[in-house]
């Protein structure tokens, strides 16, 4: 299987160009695709690509071997989809990674619907900051960054400020972005600065508490627990809200995170299972 997906990852490279956008395409480091198609050099002993600073070029050798490839992969691609497919209802495993925050706090229900109408399909989550999708053998992904190909935008995040409402009763309310110097916030990473957009335009509020975290998650429970104020993905806290754990702090202010999108690592055919749950999360993830 290894083997397998050298072949597709040296293919990726060659239509993207480079292994640049060939690793932008895949989401992974890279790293990994140089690694990947040498390996695949070595098992073949001999130089499929030449390599400069700013070209790629196949050898002709490399030539010869994508032509008889691309059309093997696509084959067995097809072969695998129409397979998969010849049942009367999707079946089957769907591999899918997801950032920590996002997974734990918006899948859960939109996973439990869909297994509700399609019960016959198997959901593996994964849930991780970074994984090879590739080599990890995903089928789908939810991945925050810019556009890419394989990706389709589901939501543009915006982060805004939480407190419970026990820490608000005991802290009180900030009125305005500089009251927030006055208060115990909780950081995401070694940030030290929050910059927020409002009705006066963009301002910048230098923070200070009693904790950061790198996990979103662990800050969001630190939030509902009273420790302090947070900025936090809005739509990944939008449960807390509703059940009343979470408050918004100043709502007319916000700063903007990268946007999230819903990745799919090959271009090849999609299993029905594959398809239905990305149409699913297209249609369905909170906006």
């Amino acid at each position: 299987m290894e083997e397998l997906g050298d072949v597709a990852i040296f293919v990726q490279v060659v239509a993207a160009g480079s292994f640049s956008a060939a690793a932008r395409a895949l989401w992974m480091p890279k790293s990994s695709v140089s690694r990947r198609v040498a390996r695949l050099e070595n098992r073949l002993g001999v130089r499929l690509l030449h390599r400069t600073t700013r070209s790629l070029a196949l050898t002709d050798a490399g030539r010869a071997y994508h032509a008889r490839v691309s059309v093997a992969l696509s084959e067995l691609d097809s072969a695998a989809g129409a397979a998969a497919d010849s049942g009367e209802a999707p079946r089957g495993v769907v591999r899918l990674a997801a950032r920590p925050d996002v997974g734990a706090e918006v899948l859960p229900e939109l996973v439990a619907a869909f297994l509700a109408r399609y019960p016959e399909v198997q959901v593996d989550i994964t849930l991780s900051p970074s994984v090879d999708l590739i080599e990890g053998g995903f089928d789908l992904a939810l991945r925050a960054g810019p556009e890419s190909r394989g990706s389709t935008r589901l939501q543009d995040t915006r982060f805004r400020l939480f407190a419970s409402p026990v820490y608000l009763a005991r802290k009180g309310i900030p009125q305005r972005p500089a009251d927030l110097e006055g208060h115990l916030c909780l950081r995401f990473g070694d940030a030290d600065q929050w910059h927020l957009r409002g009705p006066r335009g963009e301002i910048s509020v230098a923070v200070k508490g009693p904790l950061a975290a790198d996990d979103l998650s662990f800050v969001r429970r630190s939030a509902i627990a009273g420790v302090g104020i947070a900025l936090l993905p809005a739509p990944a806290v939008a449960a807390s809200v509703r059940s009343g754990l979470l408050t918004p702090v100043l709502p007319d202010h916000y700063a903007e995170g990268q946007p999230l999108h819903l990745v799919v690592p090959s271009d090849r055919h999609l299993p029905l299972r594959v398809a239905v749950l990305r149409d699913f999360l297209l249609a369905n993830f909170p906006r």
